[in-house]
């Protein structure tokens, strides 16, 4: 892998995507922004309205709120990914629980202003990956230390034209900040057989971090039938990070004329280099309905659609406008698909359930062990408890599992050696996870 290739894995890695390994939808996405959601697997949430949560999916849906409405809570995400391997040299690939655990907060407030219109805004995520491989770890140069957190901040409006239809638009602000780490692994023993000295496997060949914000729109369509059936549409634009980030290696600067050999970066002897990423978050289209068919029973869903064939390429250029790599990444159109229903016990407690499907945008030739992307199903569970009118607490809880891949990635010098041809390191990747949520809503 050359120097062009590291440097794009890790803008990737780390521009790209807080929890895809653990990132709970397909692709980088998120969905964890409301608790009371993630009890129904994120069913119908563009057409429910149940509280201030759901204008972030659909502003228009603020239209069903008659008082000023709060909710703050967090999706607690416990995953269960894993990687399994052996390089040509025999050296393990195996590693356990690469995913760390996360806290996704969220919080959100509507304000009626008059019969007609609304206001709300809210603090979410919507993307993110965190990633970790031992220092050591033998495919160093592909699994190291991965981690991005974004917040998206939303401000929105809701106009009600008549008792069938609403209509809602929104402002977003997505901050991202990044951090990637790689190490040479395996690869610093075979320095010797150009006439390097080797390196221990724990040597720092990649250190790559950056902040940015990107700016972004959203807008929906409610349309009431009665009171007991309505369908909500929902956009959210692409979102485009100008990314301006720090890139060291410790590999030193004489090691560059045969260092790619080995599947080296170019070393800059630990001094910081400047480069730049665009990176376009997709734009997303969402539509659910809701159908309340018994006087204790409703039912939910939703299919989202997400252009991730919008991201095709990753192109980083240094201070000078050189180019720093080029990669084809080739995603495509993905989709999401959610099933739910919510039985009203009585005025104080409500039991909800769903069921959804995540498409995987990633192909198979593109994936890599620092998001070893894969389609996921999703089993969710959950309840609320309305202390009075005003005042609710909702939790959540879901189980997500995923399908066992391969991954492909860079050159094992032993492997090509036996077979005569270029044979890149083979991984296997396995993921589950628990997704824990609590929020507490008001009324005012």
């Amino acid at each position: 892998m050359n120097h062009k290739n590291l440097f794009a894995k890790s803008a990737l890695a780390a521009a790209v995507a807080l929890v895809s390994s653990n990132a709970l939808s397909a692709g980088f996405q998120l969905n964890e922004f409301s608790s009371i959601g993630l009890g129904r697997a994120y069913s119908g949430e563009g057409a429910m309205g149940d509280t201030a949560a759901s204008a972030s999916r659909n502003p228009a849906t603020m239209a069903l709120m008659d008082r000023p409405m709060f909710s703050i809570g967090a999706v607690f995400i416990d995953p269960d990914v894993n990687i399994q391997g052996q390089s040509g040299a025999g050296n393990s690939l195996n590693a356990d629980n690469i995913a760390p655990t996360q806290w996704v907060p969220n919080i959100h407030y509507v304000q009626p202003l008059n019969d007609q219109w609304w206001i709300g805004a809210s603090a979410t995520s919507n993307y993110g990956l965190a990633t970790e491989f031992n220092d050591g770890y033998a495919g160093g140069p592909f699994g190291g230390k991965t981690d991005l957190m974004t917040m998206n901040l939303n401000l929105s409006t809701a106009y009600r034209i008549n008792q069938n239809f609403s209509v809602g638009v929104g402002f977003d602000a997505v901050y991202a900040r990044a951090k990637i780490e790689r190490n040479i692994g395996e690869l610093g023993g075979f320095l010797p057989a150009a006439g390097l000295p080797a390196a221990p496997a724990d040597t720092q060949i990649a250190h790559l971090k950056g902040d940015e914000w990107g700016y972004g729109w959203n807008a929906g369509v409610l349309y009431e039938v009665d009171e007991n059936n309505r369908f909500g549409l929902s956009y959210r634009s692409e979102v485009k990070i100008d990314f301006d980030g720090d890139y060291s290696s410790d590999i030193p600067v004489a090691y560059n004329p045969i260092g790619g050999q080995f599947g080296l970066p170019s070393g800059t002897g630990g001094n910081t280099v400047s480069g730049a990423l665009t990176l376009n978050l997709p734009e997303m289209w969402e539509i659910s309905g809701y159908h309340k068919v018994a006087p204790q029973w409703a039912v939910h869903y939703s299919m989202a659609y997400t252009s991730w064939s919008q991201f095709q390429e990753l192109k980083a250029t240094g201070s000078n406008g050189q180019e720093l790599f080029y990669k084809d990444e080739s995603f495509h159109d993905a989709y999401r698909i959610a099933l739910g229903t919510s039985y009203f016990y009585d005025e104080n407690w409500t039991f909800r359930t769903g069921i959804a499907f995540d498409d995987s945008p990633v192909p198979s030739d593109k994936r890599s062990i620092s998001i070893p992307d894969q389609d996921r199903l999703w089993l969710s569970a959950g309840t609320s408890y309305a202390f009075n009118k005003d005042a609710s607490v909702d939790v959540g809880i879901s189980y997500m599992h995923g399908q066992k891949v391969t991954v492909k990635e860079g050159t094992d010098p032993i492997a090509t050696a036996q077979n005569g041809q270029a044979t890149p390191y083979t991984f296997t990747s396995s993921g589950k996870a628990w997704l824990y949520g609590a929020s507490f809503n008001y009324k005012f």
